[in-house]
């Protein structure tokens, strides 16, 4: 078996798909002028490369007769082999162009939870409207968990959320800004329409749970570079909880607003005494799918959609 690979493998390495094209146009046609000149080759280069051919496939392929060109037996059985071989080949220049509406591609996105629960009901909806046969694969990630590995692996096309470490390979668009805020029960005792600083870290407070050093907290960064610190009363690992623990407890949490918002009247928003950075969303995704065609097109729905959302 290895010494039939090592001859085909030396054979192959003889020719290049340009010659294989000519000979194929040779056996069909059995004209050596013609071929040359729809080649774009001189007649005596045309002939040099049937005698390299004949040489490689150890056959005369074509003999002339009294009425022309004639195929050999081993050439018949070639030119049978290159009609299957040369329109499989044609194939790899073949383009088609996307079509939402009938296309069956699944897109496997890698997004926090403020992320998802800002952009994704109205991506779903565009999706469902525009392109019903299009499948997503969504993972919710916080953004302390996100792998550098698990984005240049291929688990993700698309990286969506408050992105502070990406490969830096990687491409990014930014979405949309959203401030930080702090949210508490509708009749929290200890919370008027304002709030000093002194009263803001006093309060128990609500934070993510940190498993990655690397990831510190964003509020409590913030106070420490002020010399404060904020009394924590309760870690969680998803930040969508606290809105219900909010709004049923005494205790606070800082929060995006677009997101605090959508709780109505469930919870109050408190503008917190400090000016925190904003809480930013964007896109990211790996160079392999920046020129696929249904990539960006889903890259310019999720544009529509944050510029619709404001």
């Amino acid at each position: 078996m290895n010494v039939m690979m090592t001859i085909l493998d030396a054979n192959i390495r003889k020719l290049d798909i340009g010659t294989l094209v000519a000979l194929h146009k040779l056996l069909s046609e059995r004209h050596l002028t013609r071929v040359a000149r729809e080649m774009g080759l001189s007649q005596p280069a045309m002939s040099h490369a049937l005698a390299r051919l004949r040489a490689v496939f150890g056959d005369p392929l074509l003999v002339r007769d009294r009425t022309g060109l004639v195929l050999t037996a081993r050439g018949e059985a070639i030119r049978a082999r290159l009609d299957t071989a040369i329109a499989e080949v044609a194939k790899v220049f073949d383009h088609e162009a996307f079509d939402p509406a009938r296309s069956t591609v699944r897109f496997k996105l890698g997004i926090t939870d403020h992320a998802g629960q800002v952009l994704l009901p109205a991506l779903l909806n565009i999706l469902h409207a525009q392109a019903p046969g299009i499948q997503t694969s969504i993972a919710i990630i916080p953004n302390r968990q996100t792998d550098l590995a698990d984005l240049d692996a291929g688990n993700y096309d698309l990286r969506l959320g408050w992105l502070r470490s990406l490969p830096p390979h990687w491409h990014r668009r930014k979405l949309l800004d959203d401030h930080i805020v702090l949210i508490c029960a509708k009749n929290h005792p200890l919370i008027g329409d304002t709030i000093t600083a002194e009263e803001f870290v006093a309060l128990d407070h609500i934070a993510l749970e940190s498993e990655r050093p690397i990831y510190p907290n964003l509020i409590d960064s913030f106070l420490a570079e002020r010399g404060l610190e904020r009394r924590i009363a309760t870690r969680i690992s998803h930040f969508s909880l606290a809105p219900t623990l909010v709004a049923m407890t005494q205790m606070v949490a800082m929060f995006p607003e677009r997101l605090a918002r959508s709780f109505g009247e469930q919870i109050r928003i408190v503008k917190p005494p400090f000016d925190f950075p904003d809480n930013d969303l964007s896109m990211a995704w790996h160079p392999r799918v920046h020129s696929a065609e249904a990539h960006v097109w889903l890259r310019r729905i999720l544009v529509e959609c944050s510029r619709e959302l404001g």
